[in-house]
């Protein structure tokens, strides 16, 4: 019999998408299996990429082992971005052994959409401007000098260098799409006047009526393609899965010297003069949380992580035997909210458009709705149990799904927003927790939402009111969106609440991705990448420069630097 570890799932979707006989559905805010629909075919668990999904009946056989020695020129910890320092190491004429705690590869980069390089070979090609420099000033400055700039300089320039050499193993052209943003003012992650663009999933999770989480993006693509890699250019790169890296060993001369892992058999021992930890960061690590963040575990409804479960912290965990420590000023737990996670993002995108009314358990609208997601999450923490109903009648939504179905930016994936009645009346229908409710009238809105119907149909009474004169006295949202709420039924209440994506930082890092003891010495033969490092992070402010994007550039470096080390030994 097929279960789903309700604490490792994070709703992706895949396998409810995939499932033929339709068995698997929410239970509350997790997917769970029906036993009377599930014909045991298996199809769940294989397509899981977080193992979240196990036949409880025949679980695997745990064959102990004694000691395991090995040698390696690279050793790369973490199968996500890890995975193209290994190759790019390999190519240079390296052994690599790439350790994953996980027993599939991917981790959070499974999830990850799409990276950002400033400058390609493409953009010249389009004769487009570099910009590098600029960028670097940039980021530099509105990080107020907090970020270094020879880190920035290496996201830059090597996200760049990455694409170029991702495009040498063939496929790119197929997947990838530069767009000239034209005038358009792009001084954001996205950086220059060319956006490469991944429009839609290919290889995994294909099925899915859902874009907001992976796999199947550009990190999968990225994934996929090294392992080709591996195999077609007979690359001399190991995988153990299923091997959590444990120890960092250091010679006599403080240099890197091993790593201990550990697999379900017992111990691995790797000689080698160079690690890579790739580990991504702590979402998944209670213990790390409540001492990075304990407002984290304040308020009284979970908040959903979509950190895969892997995402303990483990590099931190290494360092902190080394006698090295993180630095909470550069760490960064998202948090965001309200939004319809983990549910259909159709409905997230219209529950949050700025003429959809908030409302919270006490029957008030507590926002100007025009804040947009990032403006209202301070504020929904203040909420009664920390949630959020998005109401509106039936056709003000189809009004507004319209919208999406029209807008030329929303062409490639429009066929998704024509769902949005059949989702709605999907969630609705759930057993337990439904996180659409769906009434004739107000009132009986407002009890199915637990909201004292008095106070909320007042409520509404008076921002219909607001909306009729063009002027929102309460929250001051713009007259062109108070939009009242339809004088007629079905109303629908939408659901949210608040996120995390994950919680990243904890290795100190210099351009050359060398990772920094607390002194700002590097130890020799160690380097970290992505979300395990500090580089991008300050705490409580959003990285300038995407987590994939810093993930693809410090693996590529990382990975030459990691080679062109082992090269002066």
């Amino acid at each position: 019999m097929y279960q789903i570890n309700q604490e490792s799932c994070v709703c992706c979707h895949n396998c409810a998408m995939e499932c033929p006989m339709q068995a698997i559905d929410y239970l509350g805010t997790k997917y769970q299996i029906d036993p009377e629909k599930c014909v045991e075919c298996g199809l769940c668990a294989r397509v899981c990429h977080t193992c979240s999904i196990h036949d409880v009946d025949n679980p695997e056989p745990i064959v102990p082992h004694d000691p395991v020695e090995k040698t390696a020129d690279v050793v790369v910890c973490g199968g996500g971005s890890g995975i193209v320092a290994a190759v790019r190491a390999a190519q240079l004429g390296k052994k690599v052994i790439l350790v994953e705690k996980s027993d599939k590869l991917g981790g959070n980069t499974d999830y990850a959409h799409a990276f950002f390089p400033v400058y390609t070979k493409w953009h010249e090609k389009a004769g487009m401007e570099d910009c590098r420099e600029k960028a670097v000033e940039h980021y530099r400055r509105v990080t107020e000098n907090v970020l270094e700039e020879d880190i920035l300089r290496t996201a830059v320039y090597g996200c760049g260098a990455f694409f170029d050499w991702l495009c040498e193993f063939g496929t790119a052209e197929e997947v990838y799409h530069l767009v000239n943003l034209g005038d358009a003012d792009a001084h954001g992650p996205i950086y220059g006047p060319g956006l490469l663009d991944f429009p839609k999933r290919i290889r995994d999770n294909l099925l899915c009526r859902d874009d907001a989480i992976g796999p199947g993006w550009g990190g999968t693509y990225v994934k996929y393609t090294m392992l080709d890699a591996i195999r077609d250019q007979k690359l001399n790169v190991e995988i153990l899965t299923g091997t959590a890296a444990k120890h960092l060993l250091l010679g006599d001369n403080g240099a890197i010297s091993g790593l201990v892992c550990e697999d379900k058999g017992g111990e691995v021992l790797i000689k080698t003069p160079a690690v890579i930890l790739a580990t991504g960061g702590f979402g998944k690590s209670d213990e790390k949380l409540r001492e990075f963040a304990p407002w984290f575990f304040e308020g009284e409804t979970p908040i959903h992580r979509f950190s895969v479960p892997t995402d303990t912290g483990d590099g931190i965990d290494m360092l902190r035997e080394l006698g090295v420590e993180p630095n909470p000023e550069r760490m960064f737990i998202s948090m965001f909210g309200p939004k319809h996670h983990p549910f259909s993002n159709v409905l997230a995108d219209i529950a949050l458009e700025p003429d959809m009314p908030q409302f919270n358990l006490d029957g008030r609208r507590w926002i100007n709705e025009a804040d947009g997601l990032f403006g209202m999450t301070a504020a929904i923490a203040r909420q009664p149990k920390e949630i959020s109903w998005a109401i509106q009648s039936r056709d003000e939504i189809a009004k507004i799904a319209d919208r999406f179905i029209q807008n030329p930016a929303f062409a490639a994936k429009a066929y998704l927003y024509e769902t949005w009645e059949a989702e709605l009346e999907e969630e609705a229908a759930l057993p337990v927790d439904a996180p659409v409710k769906k009434a004739d009238t107000l009132a009986e809105l407002a009890e199915a939402c637990g909201m004292p119907s008095e106070a909320f149909c007042a409520a509404a009474a008076r921002y219909n009111a607001s909306a009729a004169a063009g002027q929102d006295e309460e929250f001051g949202k713009p007259a062109q969106f108070l939009t009242p709420i339809g004088d007629k039924g079905p109303y629908y209440a939408i659901l949210g609440s608040r996120f995390s994506e994950a919680a990243l930082g904890g290795l100190t890092v210099d351009g050359d991705c060398r990772v920094l003891r607390n002194d700002g010495t590097p130890i020799p033969g160690l380097y970290g990448v992505g979300d395990a490092t500090s580089a991008m992070h300050r705490r409580g402010k959003l990285a300038v420069i995407s987590e994939l994007t810093w993930a693809m550039a410090s693996a590529f470096t990382s990975g030459g630097n990691a080679a062109a080390y082992t090269d002066s030994l």
